[in-house]
């Protein structure tokens, strides 16, 4: 289950989603609305994972766009480990 809507990437089909239980995923959106995972990894336990993928799948990333997808993704991460008594961490 997502937490919030997705962190789509700028000029892109790309996005992220973070889920209930820390695990996130690069998802690319293909033209008849359908998606394909292309990499995740679990946020909770694994934050450095986020710039490997972004280095291997998004190698244009720029600095402020990867300051925004990260700060997004604390904000959410933090969310769910502070408010929300039923979230599965393990």
């Amino acid at each position: 289950m997502i937490f919030e809507g997705p962190i789509w990437l700028e000029n892109s089909d790309k996005y992220f989603v973070l889920h209930y239980d820390g695990s996130l995923q690069l998802r690319h959106e293909l033209a008849n609305e359908s998606t394909i995972l292309i990499d995740s990894c679990n946020y909770f336990y694994d934050r450095d994972q986020l710039v490997k993928i972004c280095l291997k799948h998004i190698p244009n990333m720029t600095m402020i766009e990867f300051g925004h997808v990260q700060k997004s993704l604390d904000y959410q991460a933090n969310a769910l480990r502070e408010g929300m008594a039923n979230v599965r961490l393990c």
